[in-house]
C-alpha cells in the first residue's frame, strides 16, 4: 500500500486541536481503527480522507505528502 506521513498528519491535528479521539469520531470509526490506519497498517478509504481533508483543510499537496508519501 501506500507509504503514511503519520508525523505530518500529527502535525495538522496539532495545528486544528484535535485529537486521536476526536478524529476517529468525525471519521464515525473505533479510536484503535484510527491508530492502524494512522500507522500505515490499514488504509483510510475515500470517503475518510474526504473527511479528514475537510477537518484539516488539506490542500492537495497537503493530501499527496501526507497519504500518498513517495
Amino acid at each position: 500500500g501506500d507509504e503514511m506521513n503519520e508525523h505530518l498528519l500529527e502535525m495538522h491535528m496539532k495545528n486544528h486541536g484535535l485529537s486521536n479521539e476526536e478524529m476517529a469520531r468525525r471519521l464515525c470509526i473505533d479510536p484503535a481503527t484510527f491508530y492502524r490506519k494512522k500507522k500505515g497498517i490499514s488504509d483510510f478509504t475515500r470517503k475518510e480522507l474526504q473527511k479528514m481533508r475537510a477537518s484539516l483543510e488539506l490542500s492537495s499537496e497537503d493530501v499527496d505528502a501526507i497519504f500518498f508519501d513517495d
